[in-house]
């Protein structure tokens, strides 16, 4: 079947697209599918015997990966070595099964934020800007599902920041998902990152992924608020960003995540996420 005539009509299934990547590069499975929340992944060795992953997503989310992975410096992120644009699949690297899931929190914020840094290449056209991102509006549409779930104090802090963001010059990539699970050990042992969710923009941005690792936060909570400016210190130390647009971008993160996970009714995680906006709400407005 020539699968490129049908790329500009009804998407595929996930499974005959997996099949026809497959198909495509002389692959064959080597192991039992991943899933992640938007994509499959499989792990394959292909006609030489290399041992590769398929990956298959959305065509649009897929060619914005494809670009970023390639911009990127493979000292610091999964290689890919093919992309299938018809299909929304990319052939890539395998990595190790050893994420950052578990390390000690320095430890794992100074890879994280390293590899942040480095992956702060010039923008390779084709990617979504952080600064045309309506998170003004996402905010506004958040609050009518649960418009008194957080301070007036801290949702005003939020707007502020979030206002801001079409004026941010940055015009280097930053990874968009850089949470300890997306960031794997290869066999040399050396940390890299994948499954990037690209944007043109600072890379503050990702200062809430790497404070708010979900299996860490009840821990940070505990440790209470000059805790948490203690990483977002060492994160931005790190990854050479400015300290307080970290701050400022992690705080408006939180507000978002707080209000779309309560939202969804996990009241358990909304709790912990509105801990976190209101520890790092400023007593007076920037």
């Amino acid at each position: 079947m020539d699968w490129a005539r049908l790329a500009g009509g009804p998407v595929l299934p996930p499974a005959d697209r997996l099949q026809a990547a497959l198909d495509r590069w002389g692959c064959r499975v080597a192991g039992p599918e991943l899933r992640g929340g938007m994509s499959s992944v499989i792990p394959v060795v292909s006609a030489d015997g290399s041992s590769l992953m398929v990956k298959v997503l959305e065509v649009g989310p897929a060619k914005a990966e494809a670009i970023a992975l390639r911009a990127f410096p493979p000292v610091a992120a999964v290689r890919c070595f093919d992309h299938a644009e018809d299909l929304g699949a990319l052939l890539l690297e395998r990595l190790t099964a050893t994420s950052l899931s578990g390390v000690p929190a320095d430890q794992s914020i100074t890879v994280q934020a390293r590899l942040a840094r480095q992956l702060a290449v010039p923008d390779p056209d084709g990617i979504s800007r952080l600064a045309d991102a309506d998170l003004t509006g996402h905010l506004r549409r958040l609050l009518r599902q649960c418009p008194s779930f957080l301070s007036h104090r801290s949702v005003a802090a939020a707007r502020n920041t979030l206002d801001d963001l079409p004026q941010e010059p940055t015009t280097s990539l930053t990874h968009g998902d850089l949470h300890a699970l997306n960031v794997h050990q290869d066999t040399d042992g050396n940390w890299r990152a994948l499954d990037p969710s690209p944007l043109v923009g600072t890379i503050a941005f990702e200062s809430h992924t790497v404070i708010v690792e979900r299996d860490r936060l009840r821990d940070v909570i505990e440790a209470g608020t000059a805790e948490v400016h203690r990483r977002l210190a060492l994160f931005a130390e790190v990854a050479e960003v400015d300290p307080e647009l970290s701050e400022r971008l992690c705080q408006a993160r939180a507000v978002l995540s707080a209000l779309y996970e309560q939202g969804r009714g996990n009241t358990g995680l909304g709790d912990g996420l509105r801990w976190m906006a209101e520890a790092l709400t400023p007593a007076r407005p920037r």
